[in-house]
Order: structure tokens, then C-alpha cells, then sequence
């Protein structure tokens, strides 16, 4: 289920960008939710440290990534990290 290699305004981003959403869904892809967080969250400071925002678009394709691979108990449960991912885009 990796339609969203394959989206449009994916492939347009900054390569950096792309290969930082490459390195988190890897990072995440088969985990609980429970076990992502702390993944998320160092994701965020290693995209902090190295000056790579997200725009709105950007921020919505991360929404999709996450969303896709997930159940859909798995999908309620990630409603809570939306607004942690929402404060990565400029």
C-alpha cells in the first residue's frame, strides 16, 4: 500500500523531504500506534535540527501516509496525533 510514492505533489517535494517521509514511514510501517509515537516525535526534532518544514499540501500527503496504513481502529486512535503533525508545515 504504497500509493502515496506515487502522488503527484509527493513527487514534486524537495528530495530532502522526501526521503525524511521515506525514513518516518519506515520507521513506523507494521508498528502500533503506541510504538510510533516516540518514532514521531524524534522524527520531529531530526526535521527541527536540519530546517525542513512542510506546507499545508505537504503536511496533508504526511496525513495520507499515515492514514492509508492504517486500521480502522488503528485511524481513531491516530485522530490524537494529527496536531502533532499539523505543527510541522510553514
Amino acid at each position: 500500500m504504497n500509493n502515496w510514492r506515487r502522488n503527484e505533489a509527493f513527487n514534486k517535494m524537495d528530495i530532502r523531504k522526501q526521503k525524511m517521509i521515506e525514513i518516518l514511514f519506515n520507521s513506523i510501517n507494521g508498528k502500533e500506534l503506541k510504538d510510533a509515537l516516540p518514532i514521531l516525535v524524534n522524527w520531529k526534532a531530526k526535521l527541527k535540527d536540519e530546517g525542513i518544514t512542510f506546507t499545508k499540501e505537504e503536511n496533508d500527503i504526511l496525513m495520507d501516509i499515515f492514514i492509508s496504513e492504517l486500521s480502522p481502529a488503528q485511524r481513531r486512535q491516530f485522530e490524537m496525533l494529527k496536531p502533532l503533525l499539523h505543527n510541522s508545515h510553514k
